[in-house]
């Protein structure tokens, strides 16, 4: 096989269609009809003499064949487009600005880290990356004020499209000298009942999540504050008697320093984050090249959580509300040095005090 340009464009689409789980959202990211995303899709597998889709189900799932194929064609394409990028530093390179949208919670370090990488690998492209709360984010994405968003639990909203990002494992976080930090291996749900608990708002899609998730395990715990910010959380965590529950993700640097200790829970909860942007009404591809190829670099690097197997207990959310805010599709909000009354933390619920949680009692 020939690796030529056309090549290459379905090795892409057929990525894309295995990460989105269907021809017509891969369609739309690649500019063309849905008839001929699957046509290039049927072509390939008849090339390969292998059925790489099951057709059968939906969303749709990779046969075995199209696993292994996977596994290959990510590979080539990351070794290809390495190829392509230091062949185009030695002539006209690629330019533009590329801008996003995140909630606070996608990490900011992360995401500072991939940005940081990929400028320096296209100098002349441009990446601004704004945190808000996630309508706003949301809001964002539908205006065009942005190229993309990245959000919690996405939807499948009208006029927006999702790329899959990653599933993020969720963990118990507590001081060093808290009761738990000393177990080894994961923590039992059961273990965290009666316990002192710093949540996050029952507002945001993560807090009823956790809810959900604490009352189908028949497990009261007391919640003594409650934030919608990831970062207010973590610092209230380490100064006091209380746990949390957060994306393993977002703990790595304090964890690493010994501030704070992360441990996974039995059963097991995630998050997942994805990539959303604006459908086009017209025929074109969904990003313009420079903001393709931003998505692909998080794709590549903020990608699949290391922490979460590939069978995990999904918890499901809520059903969202109306509307075109983004229920679902949020994480912890921002800090409260950015937004009026953002961030304040609401002590034992709307009182000061202790405020019994039995799922979503809060």
């Amino acid at each position: 096989m020939i690796y030529d340009g056309g090549t290459m464009q379905t090795l892409r689409l057929f990525a894309d269609v295995a990460r989105c789980h269907s021809f017509s959202e891969a369609a739309r990211l690649h500019g063309v009809t849905q008839s001929a995303a699957s046509q290039r899709i049927s072509q390939l597998e008849k090339r390969l003499g292998a059925t790489l889709f099951d057709r059968s189900v939906r969303p749709l799932e990779l046969t075995q064949a199209g696993r292994v194929f996977l596994e290959g064609c990510q590979s080539l394409i990351e070794r290809y487009d390495e190829l392509e990028h230091r062949v185009a530093g030695l002539g006209e390179a690629e330019a533009g600005t590329v801008r996003v949208a995140a909630i606070y919670s996608a990490g900011i370090e992360l995401l500072e880290q991939v940005r940081e990488r990929f400028e320096a690998d296209h100098p002349r492209i441009n990446v601004q990356i704004s945190y808000d709360h996630p309508e706003a984010v949301h809001e964002a994405v539908r205006e065009m004020d942005c190229d993309m968003g990245i959000v919690s639990y996405p939807q499948r909203w009208r006029g927006v499209g999702v790329i899959p990002l990653r599933d993020e494992a969720m963990a118990v976080v507590c001081s060093p000298t808290h009761p738990l930090a000393g177990k080894r291996g994961v923590v039992e749900v059961a273990e965290l009942a009666g316990r002192e608990m710093v949540a996050f708002d029952a507002a945001l899609p993560v807090g009823r999540r956790i809810r959900r998730y604490l009352r189908d395990n028949d497990v009261s715990v007391r919640v003594v504050s409650s934030f919608d910010n990831l970062d207010t959380i973590k610092n209230v965590v380490a100064v006091t008697g209380a746990f949390a529950i957060l994306p393993r993700r977002t703990v790595v640097r304090e964890t690493e320093a010994r501030a704070l200790r992360a441990r996974l829970l039995a059963p097991r909860l995630v998050r997942p984050v994805g990539i959303i942007y604006r459908q086009r009404h017209r025929q074109g591809a969904a990003f313009s090249s420079a903001a393709r190829l931003f998505a692909e670099s998080l794709t590549r690097h903020a990608g699949p959580d290391g922490d979460a197997p590939e069978v995990v207990t999904r918890v499901e959310g809520d059903a969202p509300s109306p509307g075109p805010s983004v229920e679902g599709g949020g994480s912890n909000g921002s800090p409260s040095s950015q937004r009026s009354g953002s961030g304040a933390g609401k002590v034992g619920g709307k009182v000061a005090g202790e405020t019994q949680l039995a799922g979503g009692q809060a």
